[in-house]
């Protein structure tokens, strides 16, 4: 059986990409750090559905919790076969009231985990066997505002990363970097300027947890397309903004 590992898994999007793989008859790996309760539920769920979960519980924004994580994976599990880089932390700064402890969380979390995953899970994997690997950007990396300025310099840490995978000519290891839109209420956003935010979009459609797994899984049935990166945002790229929408 193969085996897929999902970062941030315990809920939203971590928890759907879960679900989706584990319908897919993939051995899954969930990560989870503060919602280690909402993980085990997860975990118990997808067992109850007949599939195979573990929970393994790490601190990305700390660097001994992330390099224990990393280890700890492939001695455990080996390499998955699928990773998808999902966790993320989103706090706001802004250029000239920059926080460098949210720096240092958003590096920790958005590169240095992903960086350890991927290259403990490139070592320690089969010759014969192909990974694939799917990080979550953010579609503001295309379409940039200085809002969330932290989490932005780490996710655009993380799309390098992913560009220079796919520059590397390896043909055992695919890099995909998928770039989501306005997806879940966030920051200061209620519910009822979620809907007129999306109404701003040019779609007027949220990025939703299937468009995202959708695409996984084209990917997943057609192991001869390399790396590549997607926007999957509605049209919210195609939209300058000089803020962020939840600020405009």
């Amino acid at each position: 059986m193969k085996s897929a590992l999902v970062t941030g898994a315990a809920s939203r999007l971590g928890a759907r990409l879960a679900r989706f793989l584990a319908c897919r008859n993939f051995r899954l790996v969930l990560h989870a750090n503060r919602s280690a309760a909402a993980a085990q539920d997860l975990a118990n769920s997808l067992r109850g559905d007949g599939a195979e979960a573990e929970i393994l519980l790490a601190d990305f924004a700390q660097d001994e919790s992330a390099a224990r994580f990393a280890l700890e994976l492939t001695e455990r599990f080996g390499a998955p076969d699928v990773i998808v880089n999902n966790a993320s932390i989103f706090t706001h700064d802004f250029p000239g009231r920059g926080d460098s402890d949210i720096l240092a969380a958003s590096l920790g979390v958005h590169i240095k985990a992903p960086f350890r995953i991927l290259e403990s899970a490139a070592q320690a994997k089969e010759p014969a066997q192909t990974l694939t690997i799917f990080n979550i950007l953010d579609q503001k990396l295309i379409n940039p505002n200085p809002d969330y300025y932290s989490y932005t310099l780490g996710k655009a840490a993380l799309l390098a990363m992913t560009e220079l995978w796919q520059l590397a000519g390896r043909t055992d290891i695919r890099v995909f970097g998928l770039l989501p839109g306005l997806m879940f209420p966030s920051g200061p956003q209620t519910q009822e300027r979620f809907l007129a935010d999306l109404a701003l979009l040019p779609t007027g459609r949220a990025t939703s947890a299937e468009a995202i797994c959708a695409a996984i899984g084209f990917y997943l049935d057609h192991p001869g397309i390399p790396g590549q990166n997607v926007p999957i945002d509605g049209g919210e790229h195609l939209k300058p903004r000089r803020r962020d929408i939840a600020f405009e």
